[in-house]
């Protein structure tokens, strides 16, 4: 379902941070959002997903207004997020983490679905507490995916992976693509964005600077100038 942000502005006091914002997912597939530190990228996606109100612009999902409607809202619509760390419920196990997150039945076969694709058989019965921080990240994404939603937002989701965590990341998302789910994702690893993502929106200080296939992302002169304009900052 198209997802459509039309001069979308979020400011925090006199600060702008997202600064008349437009991005058109026009077709089901994978879409990358990055830019430096700063730039508004999960300031976006919280505007997205219903957890901040825009201030000014709209959002349209498919026919639907969803700009400013509640979270749980938009998820019924269809759109869910991660964050980037991990959201779970702590108390719960992660097999009840998994049943308190779906909408409706057909619950024991999903959930083994689930298990199987995240690798999380082996500690279903685990507190979400007591697992570890790549378990939490496995496990949100499958939390998620059990809202069974048409638009996932995965907000850095292989920061703070191992390596060998982030490919098994990376094979998990083009499997939710397989599913027929379309995916908008913020990622500071720009091997795994170029690799993954079929169109990048690029945001600095608010704004949108550019948009295209990897190949055009990379040599674009505006993209460059921020990256190094931001490398330059920490030396």
């Amino acid at each position: 379902m198209r997802l459509v942000v039309s001069n979308v502005v979020k400011k925090f006091g006199n600060l702008a941070a997202v600064d008349g914002c437009s991005i058109d997912l026009d077709k089901d597939g994978i879409y990358g959002l990055v830019g430096p530190n700063g730039s508004g990228k999960t300031t976006l996606f919280n505007v997205i997903s219903g957890f901040l109100k825009p201030d000014e612009g709209e959002i349209m999902f498919g026919e639907r207004r969803i700009g400013g409607k509640s979270p749980i809202a938009i998820a019924k619509l269809g759109i869910v997020r991660t964050f980037q760390l991990p959201r779970v419920f702590s108390n719960l196990t992660v097999e009840e983490n998994l049943e308190a997150s779906m909408f409706s039945g057909e619950q024991n076969n999903k959930i083994n679905e689930l298990m199987d694709v995240f690798n999380l058989k082996g500690i279903r019965n685990s507190l979400a507490s007591k697992i570890s921080f790549g378990q939490k990240k496995q496990l949100e994404l499958a939390r998620v995916l059990s809202m069974n939603p048409s638009l996932l937002l995965l907000d850095e989701p292989t920061s703070g992976l191992e390596p060998s965590l982030v490919k098994t990341t990376v094979d998990q998302i083009k499997y939710v693509r397989e599913m027929g789910k379309s995916i908008f994702i913020i990622e500071h690893n720009m091997n795994v964005i170029m690799n993954l993502a079929e169109k990048i929106f690029v945001l600095h200080n608010g704004k949108k600077i550019a948009e295209g296939a990897p190949s055009e992302i990379k040599t674009d002169a505006l993209v460059i100038e921020a990256y190094l304009g931001e490398s330059s900052k920490k030396e």
